[in-house]
């Protein structure tokens, strides 16, 4: 009975894992088309504005760049420019349906197999002043060289959650069994066998259960001081990944465990259950961020580019459209401030989540009926919050992976404790400065400079 308690625990744990990967690749796959889609929606929208000055189509060529593909169409559907290929070799694109949906609606967003290059390409096409359809197109680039470079975390990650399962599966397995063999032990003891007498079968189960919480909360405090003194890890980083995903991953375990086993009664199903739901979106947003990061470490490596012209106050503008509904139910007011026509260079993606984060994390700490300030300025964006602020000796540490000043407040918002490394790794991909003023009780500010000479 032992063993196949053992087992169980180990099944559930493994399971786990997977589930964290595989949700996490899929909701990376899908940010990475969302960001490819609004990459295209604003380079349609500078083309646009610059195409009265073109004194002729070919200057669109220097608009274009690898794998992003910039098509000019006549309404005859004839293609007077082509980045690509040679128009003149190119059929007629009356027939397209991203082309025939422009003319008629103005604009056009569809994602199609694209017979001249062979390949997957989302395709975005505005119709010009002059009548012209101008269609934009970027390819669906594989994922698996993007996702190669997070392997040897997810690998560690699973590992660590298969190890941390089996020492949890031994530990609960001997706690499960132990009243029985005491009972085994006194057989003769009547003060014992008294006590016990109303358990038959799988009762001492539940009793051991009702009786050994705490008992149970120390040993998995235990497990975890014992794993930090033997295991041997050589990225911090994942060690102390394993560490925020332990908490949820025994939650799972042990409502699972006791729904396995009938030990729940009916009308508490949907509250177990709940509880499995919230526990594994909280690992698949810590294992997302997770990614994120692996993602930024070493940008000049992971050749992030950083030339892209962002508009500061349309990525503001959509960070609090993205966050409206969280500021609501907190009851927290999110405004947005300063020159509507600020422009940097960078990486139109990145800054989005770096905004994102630095107002998420605001509105985590706000107060009710708080405010959140957004303030934009021509190279700098400035986030203020009035909210619960930061001790002086957590200043220095704040931008820390996994750090976090309240650790019960953070955990019950749903944070990961990854958003301000997060925001600290994007600020070094753009050779920024960050700047954190504070005030414990009176709120934060968090100032990004992106142009750090001046």
């Amino acid at each position: 009975m032992q063993s196949r308690i053992r087992l169980s625990l180990c099944y559930v744990g493994i399971l786990a894992a997977i589930f964290a990967v595989y949700w996490s690749t899929r909701v990376f796959e899908e940010s990475f088309i969302e960001q490819l889609q609004n990459s295209l929606r604003q380079s349609g929208k500078l083309i646009e504005a610059a195409y009265p000055q073109l004194k002729d189509p070919k200057e669109l060529e220097k608009f274009a760049a690898e794998n992003f593909r910039i098509t000019l169409i006549e309404r005859n559907g004839n293609v007077v420019f082509e980045s690509e290929k040679n128009p003149s070799q190119m059929e007629n694109h009356l027939n397209r349906p991203e082309v025939i949906e422009a003319f008629e609606k103005g604009h056009s967003e569809k994602m199609r197999h694209s017979i001249t290059l062979n390949t997957n390409i989302y395709y975005y096409a505005i119709k010009l002043p002059d009548g012209k359809v101008l269609r934009l197109g970027m390819a669906q680039t594989s994922l698996q060289h993007i996702l190669s470079r997070t392997t040897p975390y997810l690998i560690g990650l699973v590992v660590i959650i298969i190890f941390v399962s089996v020492l949890i599966a031994m530990g609960l397995s001997r706690a499960f069994v132990l009243p029985i063999k005491k009972l085994s032990e006194k057989v003769n003891d009547t003060d014992i066998m008294y006590e016990e007498s109303l358990y038959k079968e799988i009762a001492p189960f539940v009793k051991a259960i009702r009786n050994k919480n705490r008992e149970l909360e120390i040993t998995i405090e235990k497990l975890h001081e014992e794993k930090q003194k033997t295991t041997l890890l050589k990225d911090e980083f994942t060690a102390n990944a394993a560490h925020e995903l332990k908490t949820p991953l025994t939650t799972i375990m042990g409502y699972a465990e006791m729904l396995k086993n009938h030990m729940v009664e009916a009308e508490d199903i949907p509250r177990f259950a709940g509880k499995i739901h919230s526990e594994a979106s909280r690992m698949l947003a810590i294992t997302n961020d997770i990614m994120m990061i692996s993602k930024l470490d070493k940008p000049s490596e992971r050749k992030i580019k950083v030339d892209e012209t962002v508009d500061l106050w349309t990525v503001s503008d959509n960070v609090i459209n993205s966050l409206n509904m969280n500021a609501h139910t907190k009851n927290v007011s999110l405004k947005l401030n300063g020159n509507p026509e600020a422009q940097i260079k960078g990486n139109n993606q990145l800054i989005f989540e770096m905004i994102y984060n630095l107002v998420d994390n605001a509105i985590r700490y706000s107060k009710d009926n708080g405010t959140v300030k957004i303030f934009v300025d021509n190279t700098s964006i400035k986030v203020k919050d009035n909210g619960i602020g930061i001790p002086e000796d957590c200043k220095t540490r704040v931008f820390e992976r996994f750090f976090r000043v309240d650790k019960s407040h953070s955990r019950e918002t749903g944070g990961t404790g990854l958003g301000l490394a997060i925001v600290k790794h994007i600020v070094q991909a753009h050779k920024a400065h960050i700047h954190l003023t504070s005030a414990l009780g009176k709120g934060t500010e968090i100032q990004v400079d992106f142009n750090p000479e001046n």
